[in-house]
């Protein structure tokens, strides 16, 4: 008969966790004194801990443990609990693989401009809203201007009830053009909203639901707006040197801009990419 602290070098096991294993039933000792409740084990316990061990080197929890060593489990339920952890393990590698990715991008940049890179990446899961959109070509910065204040004004008005979220435009073009763009402006509102909302000239918002993005590339801006284009041509080049390929109409948010009335140095925008796996 072994005591625990020898029984614990031999196994390599902690005593800690021998006692853990005892009270959770999973591995209980040879023999408890009823005197002085000392635990000893035997020699021929080592092969069954040792299969403990090696199974939770594969990743399963202790519950599932001992599901497989004490109970008469069938072959596909077995193999159903070993193809489990099998998908688990492969997204965590697919995890891994994308951070290294990164890093390696990260360090890419570093090495071309000779300092830390501040244009931040994450993906994010966009859920769907409901929103009065505008879509048009407009041809210049004027333009934009203009359909912006009649929207301000329209709420101002009492004619949208405006619901608090981000506004943002959908590009519907891969660049941010000073001039021309083809884009839809996006005010979000309830989905009882009353369906169309008239700008007069300018046209009329249309209640529609945006659709969720699975996967979405994105990059927070503060600042002007000036150098969006040049931080959008970034974000695109990070999506493809990451491993995905763009998809889908990417938008920007206004999480401050013009109509805040702050500084255009206060101005803080948000570009989101949709992306998938190349």
């Amino acid at each position: 008969m072994l005591k625990i602290g020898e029984f614990s070098r031999l196994s390599q096991v902690t005593v800690k966790t021998l006692h853990h294993y005892d009270e959770i039933g999973l591995f209980k000792p040879s023999h408890v004194d009823k005197f002085t409740d000392y635990r000893y084990y035997t020699i021929d316990q080592l092969p069954y801990i040792h299969s403990i061990m090696a199974l939770k080197e594969l990743g399963l929890s202790l519950e599932e443990i001992a599901q497989l060593m004490q109970e008469n489990l069938p072959p596909e339920q077995i193999r159903g609990m070993f193809r489990l952890k099998q998908a688990e393990a492969q997204q965590r590698v697919r995890e891994e693989q994308a951070r290294l990715a990164q890093i390696e991008f990260r360090l890419r940049q570093i090495e071309r401009e000779g300092m830390m890179q501040t244009v931040d990446v994450v993906i994010k899961r966009i859920e769907p809203i409901y929103a009065l959109t505008l879509r048009r070509v407009f041809r210049t910065a004027q333009e934009r201007e203009a359909a912006s204040r009649a929207i301000t004004q329209a709420v101002a008005d009492g004619l949208i009830m405006y619901s608090g979220g981000t506004p943002m435009a959908l590009m519907y073009q891969h660049e941010c053009e000073e001039d021309i763009s083809d884009s839809e402006m996006c005010l979000p509102v309830d989905s009882s909203h009353t369906p169309t909302v008239s700008l007069g000239e300018m046209g009329t918002l249309t209640l529609r639901e945006l659709p969720g993005i699975e996967s979405a590339a994105t990059y927070i801006h503060q600042g002007s707006t000036l150098p969006l284009n040049e931080k959008n041509l970034f974000l695109q080049r990070w999506v493809l040197e990451n491993g995905y390929k763009l998809s889908g109409v990417w938008r920007i948010l206004f999480h401050r801009a013009a109509w805040d009335n702050v500084p255009s140095s206060e101005y803080m925008t948000e570009l989101q990419h949709p992306i998938e796996r190349a």
